[in-house]
């Protein structure tokens, strides 16, 4: 397998690359390969990420949609009495 040494990376492809790196987790090599293939239609890119858990997710709404949703869900909190005789 051959080797090529790519010169001025600055900083923000750098930065670029370790995110999707990590996120994918990958090592840079890996990810460049990847995103290489991918740039010259070598390998097809996913249309959806696949996400095994939520932590994509956590975080992303805003203190408006969080408080709606705790209000909309107040509801679960109470306790009819007349089912538990």
């Amino acid at each position: 397998m051959k080797s090529i040494t790519i010169r001025g990376i600055d900083d923000q492809l750098k930065n670029a690359l370790v995110n999707i790196a990590e996120k994918e987790h990958k090592s840079i090599n890996k990810t460049i390969l990847s995103l290489l293939k991918q740039a010259l239609g070598l390998e097809k890119s996913l249309k959806y990420p696949i996400y095994d858990d939520l932590d994509d997710l956590a975080g992303t709404w805003t203190d408006e949609e969080a408080q709606e949703f705790e209000k909309a869900t107040k509801v679960f909190n109470k306790i009819d009495e007349d089912l538990w005789k």
